[in-house]
């Protein structure tokens, strides 16, 4: 997992609970890492998977609030830090569905050796049918990150149903796309 995702949590962390307790929540996860990731290095997935649950387990807030807290941050990042892929794109569906054919070709052509999940999608009429595919298990976080692009965009489409594998490596989102004005 590239240290990007890494290393915000870590801020999201130290920006909803502060930063002692977010040094207190790595101290008892005792990473490989000891929690010092860089933004563009590798890092095992299982370090966010222990991130999340012991922040859960200290701050009192779901595991569902904490991913949907950290995807909107993460979002945000992502514009902040990459605009150039929110040029011309006017709605979440656009967006979405630019992931594997535009943004991570970019970011396969900046890091090669990135693992990154696969997104594919289908219209439906007024649906849009994303399925994702990873080798880890974190489809829980791809439902936060599908979240957070609705919402960044206004929630003109809206997540009307979704799938999550067993393994939680696959998923399928049912976005009902904006009417067409």
């Amino acid at each position: 997992m590239k240290g990007i995702i890494l290393s915000e949590f870590v801020e999201f962390l130290e920006q909803h609970a502060g930063e002692d307790a977010a040094q207190q929540i790595i101290d008892q996860c005792q990473l490989a890492s000891d929690g010092a990731y860089s933004r563009v290095g590798l890092y095992d997935y299982h370090e966010l998977i222990q991130l999340l649950t012991e922040s859960v387990s200290e701050t009192g807030a779901s595991a569902e609030e904490m991913l949907d807290g950290f995807s909107n941050h993460l979002f945000a990042v992502f514009k902040r830090d990459y605009g150039v892929f929110f040029e011309g794109i006017g709605n979440a569906a656009q967006m979405l569905m630019q992931i594997d054919n535009h943004i991570h070709v970019e970011v396969e052509k900046l890091y090669p050796d990135a693992e990154l999940p696969r997104f594919d999608y289908r219209q439906d009429g007024a649906n849009l049918i994303l399925n994702y595919q990873s080798p880890r298990p974190l489809a829980l976080v791809a439902k936060a990150l599908v979240s957070a692009c609705l919402k960044y965009f206004g929630d003109q489409e809206v997540l009307t149903a979704y799938t999550l594998s067993e393994d939680l490596k696959s998923a399928e989102f049912v976005i009902q796309m904006a009417a067409a004005s």
